[in-house]
């Protein structure tokens, strides 16, 4: 998040904490769980452009009663932020000894209460408005604040990790390098800790990977580093909402947003997690999409810290504190993930497991009722019966390679169990025609319009079909009704062509469309109501992906896609094709 005046008159980026409840797990040889949801207590980062400061006017250290009352809900870790300047007011100078006492203060009511804290340094990748590497901040100095640091504050148990630094941007050319001195001012002192490396471009998790393969490059002599990214789900990714209508996203909106990341640690070999990410409190949409958000990162042991809690925030319409001792409406959705027992270690995870990379699966016991024989708790976990195979299996193969299935009766006892209702998953008959569609990487459409990708199938006389995102809503999409699985999310016939603008003109040519996957449309009405995120476009050279979001423009309309960064083939003068109707 942008920075925050007294006491929050005007929220715009900073404070890009996230309290994470994460144990997050280190490379350590016994696993520690994993806290999925956590919460950030922010208010010591409010005001960063009043210098020094005065806490309890311009910031505001939590008492302890904050700790003892989130600790008592369930919360395990707070990332806590912490302003340079104030710590350190003369660059290379002394640590102001008052600004250090409030930090061990902190570090006391976390201890007493059980929770552990992510210490954050809330900068910016800057030291009063420069850029570390420039001449007016050397590395030097850099790392030499980390050192500092770690030496102050390595001898508290409460201790869980290091953010080195909050949100870098517009410092491309600067931000790696100074990352690895910031690595290397902690490990002066602290061998064992993570070190957490937030991104360049604001840390957005949607463009992690445009922004940050030079972070590859990093080196940790105690190979324990967490790479932190941030997603909001408003226009612009900053937490502002402004002019979001929730109403018109896709349910899945907020798994879009974290899938590029979640993609990048996956095909990089790293760990991950969220560090922020918030929701208005002014419609119930909003919950639906973070916990199909949540869901899709519990899915993959990817931990994430909600924005935000805390002193000082009044109504403002993103923090959970309760208010008069009520609780907010986003509050019952991320008490569902306090979890701390179904990942043992930081994802995200590989495919059928809960356990990033040690551990076995979970053997499944046979099915009672004659359905499929031990349906996995999806990775690690005993499994459950399966669904009764005894319901009609109607197929209805469909075009474009989609198949149309009835649903196994959701009210048999496996249901009531919760195999299915507490996952994202349905049964279905397992007869030939099914096993061929319903396959990993599909993508299945319930009768409430949900477009779900298959993340695995467990196979018996039924099929257990488990899929990314929230748990499904029984009544929504159970029996009597059906599901359609396609290989490409196209699920219907109804489609719309347009032309795509220009690859030669000025947006390409600065590299909008060409550092990322997208492409540019003109706006007309038909085309705004037609290419909507969740929908699917086929490209001019056959390729079929989804539309991860659409940026609006008086004149064009940039549909970026959710695949790798595209060329000139698809360009000006070829067609794209929306089937998002």
């Amino acid at each position: 998040m942008t920075p925050i005046r007294p006491f929050v008159t005007a929220l715009r980026r900073p404070l890009a904490a996230v309290a994470t409840v994460i144990a997050l797990s280190a490379a350590v040889a016994q696993a520690e769980p994993v806290s999925l949801v956590g919460l950030n207590l922010s208010g010591a980062g409010f005001a960063p452009q009043v210098l020094p400061g005065i806490n309890g006017t311009n910031y505001i250290f939590p008492v302890e009663a904050y700790f003892q009352q989130w600790s008592a809900r369930g919360v395990k870790l707070i990332r806590f932020p912490i302003i340079w300047e104030r710590l350190q007011p003369q660059l290379g100078g002394p640590l102001d000894s008052a600004y250090v006492a409030l930090v061990n203060q902190t570090f006391g009511y976390a201890q007493k209460h059980g929770i552990k804290i992510i210490l954050d340094l809330h900068n910016y990748a800057r030291y009063r408005g420069q850029v570390i590497g420039t001449s007016g901040v050397p590395y030097a100095r850099y790392q030499e604040i980390m050192t500092h640091i770690a030496r102050q504050w390595s001898g508290q148990s409460s201790l869980y990790a290091y953010d080195i630094m909050n949100e870098p941007h517009d410092a491309m050319a600067y931000w790696p390098t100074a990352a690895q001195y910031g690595i290397n001012g902690v490990r002066a002192v602290d061998s064992s800790r993570p070190v957490i490396v937030e991104g360049n471009g604001w840390s957005s998790a949607t463009r992690w990977a445009e922004f940050n393969d030079a972070l590859l490059g990093l080196k940790d002599p105690a190979n324990n580093i967490i790479f932190s990214a941030h997603s909001y789900f408003d226009e612009d990714a900053g937490g502002s909402y402004d002019k979001t209508d929730v109403n018109k996203l896709d349910a899945n909106y907020g798994v879009t947003r974290v899938k590029p990341f979640v993609d990048w640690l996956k095909k990089n070999g790293k760990r991950g997690y969220i560090g922020e990410f918030g929701v208005p409190d002014n419609n119930p949409r909003w919950n639906l999409l973070m916990d199909n958000m949540l869901a899709y990162l519990k899915q993959n042991c990817i931990p994430a810290s909600y924005w935000a809690a805390g002193p000082g925030w009044g109504s403002y319409f993103m923090s959970v504190e309760p208010i008069n001792g009520q609780e907010r409406p986003q509050w019952p959705t991320l008490r569902k993930y306090l979890d701390d027992s179904s990942c043992t270690a930081i994802g995200p995870v590989a495919s059928g497991s809960t356990t990033p990379s040690t551990g076995s699966s979970g053997t499944g016991s046979s099915g009672s009722t004659g359905g499929n024989t031990g349906v996995v708790d999806n990775g690690g976990n005993s499994g459950s019966s399966g669904n009764s195979g005894s319901n009609a299996g109607v197929e209805t193969p469909a075009t474009a390679g989609t198949v149309t299935s009835v649903l196994n009766d959701f009210t048999n006892p496996d249901w009531l169990k919760g195999v299915f209702r507490s996952k994202a998953a349905v049964s279905v008959p397992g007869t030939a025609v099914n096993r061929a569609a319903f396959k990993a990487g599909a993508y299945l459409t319930t009768a409430d319009g949900q477009v779900r990708r298959i993340s695995s199938v467990q196979a018996g006389t039924s099929l257990g079909v488990f899929t990314e995102g929230a748990p499904f809503n029984g009544n929504a999409v159970g029996y009597p009704k059906t599901v359609t699985v396609s290989p490409t999310g196209v699920t219907s016939t109804a489609s719309v062509s347009s032309a795509i603008n220009d690859f030669t003109n000025a947006d390409w040519n600065r590299g909008i469309y060409r550092r990322a996957a997208a492409v540019s449309i003109p706006a007309t009405a038909e085309n705004r109501s037609s290419f909507k995120v969740g929908g699917s476009v086929r490209l001019s050279n056959g390729q079929v992906v989804k539309i991860s979001y659409v940026q609006s423009g008086a004149s064009n309309l940039g549909i970026f896609l959710d695949t790798s960064r595209l060329d000139a083939s698809v360009g000006y003068p070829n067609k794209l094709v929306s089937f998002s109707r």
